[in-house]
């Protein structure tokens, strides 16, 4: 009997090491190299289970061995509780879609290691090289997607576009169009699927305010907008001070008149949704145009204090290949210029 108890430990602590070996930290590493909080947890293990046997064995039913059977089988399962929940998702993943179980060591700074290396190689002139090892992390998944897409496009590789656009893009297009029953339809059915959608919300507002001359319906929009959690506050500002300018008639000859007036003059006078379309415009036509796009970062930046957007426009110019390296560290200093001015204002 002692022989027999002696193997069931021995089978036991082999299995509570192999389990304890799947356990995983918050950051995603494997707890497989900590050999001393595994051996301890081990040890654990089979002393409960020695005593466990030992109980059998005596057949005590007296209160005590009532107690052993509450106490222990439910402290083996709070110490096997990760590994075995990571077993079972590992299992799930498998049945769900093989290639999901990814069994590779968990390595946070791999991505930027494998971009730094494309980096030297576009800096080297090796430029053929560059695309091959992007491709190479396109198919091994190293480097996420989009981030691959635009190092393709910056080394000139043009990347297929799907084919259905968006319906962003289509209420937009329907809008340029003067279909606006269309999208004002398109884009109240985006807005009742994520009442937080940024973006259909402004295009709405704009429909009503400029198009539709129904300023209060673009002011109803924006006060459902503002009633949705984690929607910044530089957007319901810009939004705000936009729909009235936006009501304001124009003439026939807008555009032209746009033109003739200076963006300067524009911000100045608090004209910024003006600024900001007819900077959209110029970028439009010319796209190489850095002035354009540094005027454009430093309106939403500067003055409407839309720091996420004028970021996004800062990747944009150094994801450009019609700008500089140069020009890219001259926006980036900017940006930071504006940035430190918010934080100093709030």
């Amino acid at each position: 009997m002692i022989l027999l108890n002696i193997g069931l430990l021995s089978v036991l602590l082999a299995g509570s090491w192999w389990l304890t070996g799947f356990d995983t930290t918050a950051s995603g590493e494997s707890r497989r190299p900590h050999f001393v909080s595994r051996l301890l947890r081990c040890a654990a293990i089979v002393w409960l289970a020695g005593v466990f046997l030992w109980y059998i064995e005596l057949k005590d039913g007296g209160q005590g061995g009532v107690a052993l059977l509450l106490i222990i089988p439910p402290s083996l399962a709070l110490l096997l509780r990760s590994s075995l929940a990571e077993v079972m998702a590992r299992g799930v993943l498998r049945l769900v879609d093989p290639a999901l179980c990814d069994t590779r060591p968990f390595d946070p700074g791999k991505s930027q290691r494998c971009i730094d290396a494309v980096a030297h190689l576009v800096r080297s002139g090796r430029r053929d090289e560059a695309v091959n090892l992007c491709r190479e992390f396109e198919q091994s998944g190293d480097v996420d997607s989009i981030t691959v897409e635009r190092t393709l496009e910056f080394l000139g590789v043009k990347q297929e576009k799907p084919a259905a656009s968006s319906p962003l893009t289509q209420a937009s297009r329907f809008r340029s169009q003067e279909k606006y029953y269309e999208a004002e339809q398109l884009l109240k059915a985006l807005l009742v699927k994520n009442p937080a959608h940024i973006d259909a919300a402004m295009l709405l507002m704009r429909l009503y305010a400029e198009n539709l001359r129904q300023p209060e319906r673009a002011r109803e929009v924006l006060c459902r907008l503002e009633q949705q959690p984690h929607i910044p506050a530089s957007h319901v500002d810009f939004a705000r001070h936009s729909i009235d300018e936006w009501a304001v008639p124009k003439p026939a000859v807008r555009v032209a008149a746009l033109v003739s007036e200076s963006v300067e003059a524009l911000v100045a006078s608090g004209r910024f949704g003006s600024a900001v379309e007819m900077l959209e415009q110029k970028i439009g036509e010319r796209p190489g145009d850095f002035e354009a796009w540094l005027q454009l970062a430093e309106i939403h930046g500067r003055h409407c204090h839309n720091m996420p957007r004028a970021l996004k426009i800062l990747r944009q110019i150094e994801l450009s290949p019609d700008f500089s390296r140069a020009q890219f560290l001259l926006a980036e200093a900017r940006f930071k210029t504006w940035r430190e001015t918010a934080e100093h204002v709030k």
